[in-house]
């Protein structure tokens, strides 16, 4: 995905945060421990020959902050490890080090280990700093950092947490509060707690109504109010999913009902994350909606035939059934087509525009395949493989095969979000959702 300006979150680092890359597959840069003017203290004597104790304290550090501002994460790693060593620890030890020093360390080290995509050292290294730490002033910048790392980890229980806390403090501008409500939200819904998932997602949309309201901020990006709204519909559309139709039929005529809710539910959040008007959250959702009608003509063309109808009129019944969803494919395919006009009017690019190129195509394959399906119901419109219909009766569970759970994920890419977390169990393999980075999606 395209690169992001900083995230409003580092952006909080007034107040003197010494923070390092943010991102552990090399995002956004937020400033650096020790970056400014070159340091004009001598080297330090990294030959083996001299021990620790021999090397003033002053001299490691600068070594070690010149180190990360040149690029030599690996060689930071170890001068920053030297320097938070020396703590005292026994009458012959040199004297532990000073908090202003300890600070430089331990962020530098963090910073260090983000350039070499260590995120589990990089979440180490703010435990420690926030465990030595406790009140320190850049407290809610550094748990922002944390926090991104354990989302790329797929830690989303620690990654919820942390970015409550962040919610939580006290002067921050709309902006940082959204971004840090919008990621409590994606960890959630990450575990599948879809209803408290929902009411963060909910909250970060009214910081932002209310700020555009009394215009208490000019957003400089509307990256994470597209995110928030985008779960708030992608939670509709799972649970559109996990509504199955089946028979006896006054069931089926219940759950046709339920789905059909849900997909006027549904539709409305996407097109709600449309109008916040960021680009990639408009390709995921205007992808998105065109997935879900033709998910919804497939949960009908699928459904269970009653056993009394006989081969007649089991055909008739197919064609009768095709010629009523025709306005429901001519919807998945304007809102696919809309997709890709916006797109190519502003000039962009993104997996979800090839994967809405695709999708038009194999749905114009089905919708050609005339006389080949003649009496019989027509390929899927959601690409996936074909799969059986499932049981026929109430009791039984026909949702794996409406949720699509394939082995794989045809022609679309993984990442660390629910389409494949990093503990390599997949929440959904079927609803695609964007891989995350931390701090600069």
């Amino acid at each position: 995905m395209p690169r992001r300006p900083l995230s409003p979150l580092v952006v909080l680092a007034t107040c003197g945060a010494l923070l390092g890359q943010a991102g552990c597959r090399g995002s956004g840069v937020t400033a650096e421990p020790g970056a400014g003017a070159p340091s004009s203290r001598p080297a330090a004597d990294t030959s083996g020959q001299g021990g620790a104790s021999d090397l003033s304290l002053d001299v490691l550090v600068a070594d070690a902050e010149r180190a990360l501002e040149q690029g030599r994460a690996a060689e930071a790693v170890a001068l920053f490890g030297r320097i938070l060593a020396r703590s005292s620890a026994g009458p012959s030890d040199p004297p532990g080090l000073d908090d202003a020093t300890a600070r430089v360390a331990y962020l530098g080290l963090a910073s260090a280990h983000e350039r070499l995509h260590d995120c589990g050292a990089v979440i180490r290294a703010y435990d420690a700093y926030l465990e030595r730490f406790a009140g320190a002033s850049d407290r809610t910048v550094v748990q922002a950092q944390r926090g991104a790392c354990q989302a790329e980890l797929g830690q989303w229980e620690d990654s919820a947490a942390s970015f409550a806390e962040v919610a939580l403090a006290d002067g921050q501008l709309p902006s940082t509060r959204i971004e840090a409500l919008a990621r409590q939200g994606y960890a959630l819904f990450n575990l599948d707690r879809f209803a408290d998932a929902d009411a963060v997602l909910a909250r970060a949309d009214e910081v932002f109504e209310r700020a555009e309201r009394e215009q208490t901020e000019r957003f400089s990006t509307y990256y994470f109010v597209g995110m928030a709204r985008f779960y708030r519909g992608a939670i509709l559309h799972r649970r559109f999913r996990e509504v199955t139709i089946v028979l006896p039929e006054n069931v089926m005529a219940e759950r046709f009902k339920q789905k059909l809710a849900l997909l006027t539910r549904a539709q409305e959040a996407y097109n709600h994350a449309i109008r916040a008007k960021h680009m990639f959250w408009v390709s995921a959702a205007g992808f998105q909606l065109g997935n879900l009608f033709g998910e919804f003509y497939d949960a009908l063309m699928y459904a269970p035939v009653p056993e009394w109808l006989d081969d007649k009129q089991r055909r008739i019944y197919y064609e009768e059934l095709k010629t009523q969803l025709r306005p429901v494919v001519g919807k998945a395919v304007w809102v696919l087509e809309k997709n890709l006009e916006t797109a190519r009017r502003l000039g962009y690019e993104s997996e979800f525009i090839a994967q809405t190129e695709l999708e038009l195509s194999h749905l114009q394959s089905v919708l050609d395949s005339g006389e080949a399906s003649l009496g019989q119901p027509h390929a899927r419109l959601a690409r996936g493989g074909d799969r059986p219909s499932g049981p026929t009766d109430a009791s039984g569970d026909a949702a794996a095969d409406e949720r699509g759970d394939d082995s794989e994920l045809t022609g679309r890419p993984r990442g660390p979000g629910i389409d494949a977390p990093a503990n390599g169990l997949a929440v959904d393999r079927k609803l695609y959702v964007p891989p995350m980075t931390p701090l600069a999606p």
